[in-house]
């Protein structure tokens, strides 16, 4: 989409939603992406990607409200971000 940028990438099109959901509620106007692959279930590599997407004059504006969400509800859940295992 021209003038549109992805601001978070997530696993699954309800996760999507709820940070779509979120940024609307700040005035920021989103797109849903959705790369699932329906037909199989296993969902691999690119196939497996929603993306939240918003105008490009809003994306930084948008970046720094996700940054706000706690982690999990920002997509967040891949080892290494945020805070670490105390195992």
């Amino acid at each position: 989409m021209d003038g549109w940028e992805v601001v978070s990438t997530l696993g699954n099109e309800e996760e999507a939603s709820l940070v779509a959901g979120f940024l609307e509620s700040r005035g920021i106007r989103t797109s849903v992406e959705s790369l699932l692959f329906h037909q199989e279930p296993v969902n691999f590599g690119r196939l497996g990607e929603v993306r939240v997407l918003v105008p490009e004059a809003d994306a930084e504006t948008a970046r720094d409200l996700l940054e706000e969400l706690p982690e999990r509800a920002a997509g967040g859940d891949e080892p290494g971000t945020g805070e670490e295992d105390s195992r």
